[in-house]
């Protein structure tokens, strides 16, 4: 109390008895001591107020801002003084936001609107169950809804449902979800994007008439993408993997390029998984970049590096894996201009396909059994499950999807992931075992050189630099094309496609250092620039110098001291002891 206050108390202390101003001495001093612990209490809530205001000038998140109301709602409640309710107000306010949470709810939600507004929209429910009624093979009509089926016996609701769900017609079900989206007015908070719907093609049914003309273009599409020789390792610049092509082409591609129509009376539906695993450098990114394409000619593919995922924050790995799933790319504009309903039909049926490279990184086994593993073991499992949910859960993905997984150890990848319906198709891309093989992968990696006549053979294009340099000097010892990649192929036995082509790049490295060598020669004696920059050819010698270079850098050896340092190493030991 301050100096008045106490002078105050000692007058009216003097004027009552001693007990009484005693007892009342008491009761000021514990109010007082309330008001303090009161006052320390709320700054503390205002201090966390502080902090969620932060965060929520940060991310915006609406569970922030329902915090917010919250810390503030709990300050009105608590402070005992009303200038500690009016700063939380004051800070709310410099933070942009409202004082009152005015956030809207869904339409649909009971208690949400008045009496009258509920009561409509259950008349209007009765309507459209009238409406929308059946006759089964008594000749009794039965609503179409699955829920009103359930609690029509006697007003109660048969938790077995073994009879009702025996009668449910999937594509029915998926009819049904449309028209009652359509009813609700898909403006709530679960309703999907705008220009996207849920497709029957993600149940493997052909749906509305929409749905199974979409269907087939689609098919069609596919199927003008893969015809003639667009499986060849030629045509998508693969060498050496035409088996790999020839299995994916029979297993993954041909039933996307089916007609729909055939694909249900036939009972199957295209696979949802793909698994390229094998040594590095054999070629599995290129072939899941090439074939991508031609799985999905009206949306662009999604890649994806495996820990690009993984997130530090708890749960927000498994929202990063569902973002993928469910925000696929749109298609392409020449597939909505002209179309009756903006191609909406056609995005709701496009394949998505998302090529997982390292794939290892968020699908490895699950284990921790008795509590064995930690924290992050327990992340990675969780990520696990989303994945599978996402692949093959209860609800469809929102759009046909195709999984292409790329690992290097295909025994890291969880089994549920491996069984069949989900990553079914599981190729190897092995090696190159033959010179047939390796010899396709260096003719990619040097038919534009050969092409633009840098290649010494005998047989270069007219009027190129290595034409020039056959009329300068002959031919006597040059082999042809053809001969020359297989005397390469050779002497390259084990090594990799990537291998391969980085023998390519370091004999074009090995001529370009020879002319460059002799131009900057020439431009530092001010000469004229010799014409050998552009009669550049790359040679048998370079070749022969990159396959050491290649061979030299590809060993997994540490660094080692030679004879001579081990030695003085030695001595200085000893000299030291």
């Amino acid at each position: 109390m301050d100096d008045g206050c106490k002078r105050s108390w000692e007058l009216l202390s003097q004027s009552l008895p001693s007990e009484t101003g005693t007892d009342i001495a008491n009761g000021l001093s514990n109010d007082t001591q309330n008001a303090e612990k009161n006052a320390i209490y709320v700054n503390g809530l205002l201090d966390n107020l502080t902090q969620v205001l932060d965060k929520w000038i940060i991310n915006g998140a609406r569970t922030t801002q329902t915090s917010v109301y919250n810390l503030v709602r709990q300050i009105e409640r608590e402070a005992q003084d009303p200038e500690l309710v009016k700063k939380a107000k004051r800070m709310v306010k410099r933070a942009g936001l409202p004082l009152e949470d005015t956030s809207q709810r869904k339409k649909y939600e009971l208690g949400a609107t008045d009496a009258a507004k509920r009561r409509n929209v259950a008349e209007e429910r009765q309507r459209w169950e009238a409406a929308t009624a059946s006759t089964n093979a008594v000749g009794d009509n039965v609503a179409r809804s699955a829920l009103s089926r359930r609690a029509g016996r006697n007003g109660k609701p048969d938790l077995f449902l073994q009879n009702t769900d025996r009668r449910l017609d999937p594509q029915s079900v998926a009819e049904d979800k449309a028209e009652m989206e359509k009813f609700a007015g898909e403006d709530n908070d679960n309703s999907q994007p705008s220009g996207t719907r849920v497709s029957s093609a993600g149940l493997g049914l052909v749906g509305t008439d929409e749905d199974s003309a979409a269907l087939t273009r689609i098919s069609e599409l596919v199927a003008r993408a893969g015809a003639g020789d667009a499986f060849t390792g030629d045509r998508l610049g693969i060498g050496g993997l035409d088996e790999v092509l020839s299995q994916v082409k029979r297993r993954v591609f041909t039933p996307l390029a089916a007609p729909p129509k055939l694909l249900k009376e036939l009972g199957i539906h295209p696979v949802r998984g793909l698994l390229l695993y094998g040594r590095p450098g054999c070629g599995k990114t290129l072939i899941a970049r090439q074939i991508g394409q031609l799985f999905s000619p009206a949306r662009p593919i999604t890649v994806v590096a495996g820990p690009e995922v993984m997130d530090k924050f708890v749960g927000s790995s498994e929202k990063n894996l569902r973002e993928i799933f469910n925000n696929p790319p749109d298609i392409y504009d020449t597939f909505r201009l002209g179309e009756p309903d903006g191609g909406d039909s056609i995005a709701a049926n496009a394949l998505h396909v998302i090529i997982l490279d390292e794939f290892d990184a968020i699908a490895r086994a699950r284990g921790g059994r008795g509590g064995s593993q930690g924290d992050a073991g327990v992340a990675r499992d969780s990520l696990v499950n989303q994945f599978l949910a996402c692949l093959d859960g209860v609800d469809p993905p929102i759009v046909p999807t195709l999984c292409i997984g790329l690992t290097n150890k295909r025994s890291l990848i969880d089994p549920a992931l491996l069984r069949p319906g989900r990553f079914e198709v599981q190729i190897e891309v092995p090696l190159p075992r033959s010179n047939e093989q390796r010899i396709s992968i260096l003719k990619v990696h040097t038919k534009s050189m050969h092409a633009a006549g840098r290649l010494l053979v005998s047989d270069p294009p007219p009027n190129t630099a290595a034409a020039r340099y056959l009329e300068r000097n002959g031919g006597e010892d040059v082999l042809s094309y053809e001969s020359f990649l297989s005397d390469i192929a050779e002497y390259t036995n084990g090594m990799s496609g990537a291998s391969l082509a980085g023998v390519a790049r370091a004999a074009a490295s090995h001529a370009l250092e020879r002319v460059v060598g002799e131009y900057s020669t020439a431009v530092i004696d001010n000469d004229r620039p010799p014409d050998s920059m552009l009669d550049c050819v790359v040679t048998r010698d370079d070749f022969d110098e990159a396959i050491k270079d290649v061979y030299e850098s590809g060993g997994d050896r540490d660094w080692e001291p030679s004879e001579d340092e081990a030695e003085d190493a030695g001595q200085k030991e000893k000299s030291d002891k």
